[in-house]
């Protein structure tokens, strides 16, 4: 087999240092495929295979929202992103503390609300990988850093790649440092928000372009090494490079004919790999992201082709997304002998002249109001599955508040309505710019507060289709964020039960 790979520009702008084929880079959510991989050998060995259901592995102590997704819930059901949970995107980027554990969280996915029905489509969930890694853990006997080593990495001979512990290990040594623009020059990225812990299993595999060769052409060889070590069951992985769960609403810019010259369609999310056709070819892909860094890998199962880029900045997501998007499709385009669409003269105006870039405009904000009492909002709000809210009074202003939630700073702006605030993200830059628009106005989500007994007692934010609901200290209900979906509905039982025997003992003794 033919592989070519190249670097171009720089690993390290400070010292000079160029990319080149060895360099590593952090590959995002195609971290996917690979614990699909691990699966699927860990499967093979135990003689399971996708349809497994994730709670006989996990046992009791797991569980989700409801009984019925926890009872049937397979593996295929989770690597496909059809269970209908919420993907929860502000807890991804607002990250979590050193001391949370990913079987700590995964306990903890019971909380995580429902957006759409079961196996309604595709809902986009990190946290289902997180819980994947959780089930590689169980079968395989071992951490998935230390599985997905001894057991992906080292049979295909990658022997460069490894896990992205801290967040320091990017701006050190053979990776590529993450950069971001402002104010068109390079600036290194903010090193703290690099921390994918505990979702690993979703999107911590650091890599570079000799290792991934020898993973593309892994797949391509269905499971075979260059040894020819047949390392897993190849249905296993047909499977996998199969449309399970069907997109609705995805963002992906949609490249059809007679818009475009050509037809790039997207079937639908398989297990670990988005299925689609380009000119009538199967194409099997993903992205990634890790905030600067992007990635796209694409194959051709038919055509045992593989393509592999990625970049470390500058931390505008469409744009770069993209620049990449459009290398690849002049690569693949002369691979297949076609004259490529993409060329010099349409490359740096991509998706014109065939489509006008979509105007993204938030408009202005509302009329804000003086809270006259804004002491009555401060303090910390908790939430099971994410981390908590920090509001403190705004010095400067009489009309807003700020925010503290993990790595993510910013202000709540009053409304004309008591209780109901708008949240704009302000701080670190890598967090906020993919919320803003052309015009650098940034989306804004709303914030409402409920009360009890004239006090405020919760935090309902609208930063996707389900309400994430935050309680404020001191108005805490019983916690019992380490049950399954079974042992809560156990303990409401039981409460009331104590309430009806007390009831009853009460009224016995009038």
């Amino acid at each position: 087999d033919d592989v070519w790979s190249r670097g171009f520009g720089s690993a390290d702008i400070s010292a000079g240092i160029p990319v080149n084929n060895s360099t590593l880079f952090a590959i995002g959510s195609v971290t996917k495929s690979f614990t699909m991989v691990l699966l699927s050998i860990l499967l093979t060995e135990k003689k399971l295979d996708w349809t497994a259901k994730v709670m006989d592995i996990l046992g009791p102590e797991y569980g989700f929202v409801d009984d019925y997704r926890t009872r049937e819930s397979t593996l295929k059901d989770l690597l496909s992103h059809r269970t209908g949970l919420d993907g929860l995107e502000i807890g991804v980027i607002s990250g979590y503390p050193k001391s949370v554990t990913r079987e700590e969280l995964c306990k903890k996915i019971s909380f995580l609300p429902a957006q759409r029905a079961f196996r309604d489509g595709t809902t986009y969930n990190n946290y289902m990988y997180m819980l994947l890694g959780q089930v590689a853990e169980k079968l395989g006997g071992d951490t998935w850093e230390n599985l997905m080593t001894s057991r992906v990495f080292r049979p295909i001979g990658m022997t460069s790649s490894r896990i992205l512990q801290e967040p320091f290990e990017l701006f050190k040594g053979d990776v590529a440092r993450p950069y971001m623009m402002i104010n068109g020059q390079f600036v290194l990225g903010t090193q703290e928000i690099y921390k994918i812990s505990p979702l690993e299993a979703s999107g911590a595999i650091l890599s570079n372009g000799v290792d991934m060769a020898k993973y593309i052409r892994f797949n391509l060889n269905m499971g075979k090494t260059d040894n020819g070590t047949q390392l897993l069951d190849p249905k296993l992985l047909m499977e996998s490079y199969t449309d399970i769960s069907e997109y609705t609403g995805q963002q992906y810019r949609a490249i059809t004919r007679p818009t475009f010259p050509v037809s790039d369609i997207h079937l639908g999310y398989g297990q670990g790999w988005i299925v689609g056709n380009y000119n009538g070819y199967k194409k099997v892909w993903h992205s990634g992201t890790v905030i600067s860094y992007k990635t796209l890998a694409w194959m051709f199962p038919e055509l045992r082709i593989g393509i592999l880029g990625t970049s470390n900045g500058p931390a505008i997501d469409v744009q770069q997304a993209d620049a990449l998007t459009t290398i690849l499709y002049h690569i693949i385009d002369r691979l297949l002998g076609f004259t490529p669409w993409i060329n010099v003269t349409n490359v740096c105006t991509f998706p014109k002249p065939w489509q006008e870039e979509i105007s993204m405009g938030y408009g202005p904000g509302e009329t804000e109001r003086v809270l006259q009492n804004a002491q009555e909002y401060t303090g910390y709000y908790d939430n099971n599955m994410l981390t908590g809210i920090k509001l403190e009074k705004d010095n400067e202003s009489n009309t807003r508040l700020k925010f503290t939630m993990g790595h993510l700073k910013g202000n709540l702006y009053s409304t004309p309505h008591q209780d109901r605030f708008l949240m704009e993200f302000l701080s670190p830059a890598e967090l906020y710019r993919p919320y803003m628009d052309q015009n650098n106005v940034t989306m804004k989500f709303n914030v409402s507060f409920e009360r009890k007994n004239n006090e405020v007692a919760t935090m309902q934010m609208y930063f996707n289709k389900v309400p994430l609901n935050f309680i404020k200290r001191g108005h805490l209900q019983p916690k019992i964020d380490t049950l399954s979906s079974g042992k809560k509905r156990l303990f409401d039982v039981l409460q009331w039960l104590k309430y009806i025997v007390l009831l009853t003992l009460t009224t016995d003794l009038l």
